[in-house]
């Protein structure tokens, strides 16, 4: 996976990208069980990418609160990843926007009343290691931290990515005429995840940085989106 870390980024880069257009709608629990009504966004604007990167103040929060309430706990990072998921934390979203703006890769954000919940990066079209088909690759998904399960604070929004992979599979088969499926490569966390949506790990295709591939087959999509067909 390409490093973008430490690259220099323009200040007006994302003003020559087009605003992003509404692709498709739902509702998603909260939680009090309440159904709250989200739109899917696709296109890349400063206002949504910079959002995300603000994610970054509630993980900063978080971390320190944990600290203040757990003196004695030594390795911090060991334990605070019990809680919930972090192996994202360096992740930059303005240079990600920076390096991945071309045609081959697709934004989208899934977006409530009161702000963006959830964010896909794309790659198309993208061999299936199954089949001779196109599919689509997720190289970057991740809900907003304070959705994420953590036994330290209640979740805002349940099923946040799972949502997002739904409707961006639908935006493929639907735009694209792609088949059934996707892949990606998961971070370590993550794994479990993506296996209860029914990917399957193909080890061949692991990258030398510990993270593993996966990809979902025609007949687990098809199951994964409720039956949906085009």
């Amino acid at each position: 996976m390409y490093s973008i870390t430490n690259m220099e980024i323009p200040v007006d880069f994302l003003d020559v990208f087009s605003s992003p257009k509404m692709i498709n709608k739902g509702t998603i629990g909260n939680e009090s069980g309440e159904r709250i009504p989200y739109i899917i966004e696709l296109g890349l604007s400063k206002s949504s990418i910079l959002e995300c990167n603000q994610w970054q103040n509630f993980l900063n929060k978080f971390i320190l609160d944990f600290v203040d309430d757990n003196p004695d706990i030594i390795d911090y990072r060991k334990e605070l990843q019990k809680e919930i998921m972090l192996e994202d934390l360096h992740w930059n979203w303005p240079k990600k926007a920076f390096h991945y703006n071309t045609s081959e890769y697709n934004w989208f954000f899934l977006k409530t009343s009161d702000g963006i919940q959830g964010v896909c990066m794309t790659f198309h079209p993208k061999q299936s290691v199954i089949k001779s088909i196109n599919i689509f690759y997720i190289s970057y998904i991740a809900s907003a931290p304070w959705n994420r399960e953590s036994a330290l604070h209640k979740r805002k929004y349940k099923g946040v990515a799972t949502e997002i992979i739904k409707k961006v599979q639908i935006y493929f088969l639907k735009t694209h005429n792609y088949d059934y499926g996707f892949s990606l490569h998961s971070l370590p966390q993550a794994q479990d995840f993506y296996e209860h949506l029914g990917m399957i790990n193909y080890p061949e295709y692991n990258d030398g940085q510990g993270l593993l591939f996966y990809e979902m087959s025609n007949e687990n999509a098809m199951t994964f989106l409720g039956g949906y067909h085009v």
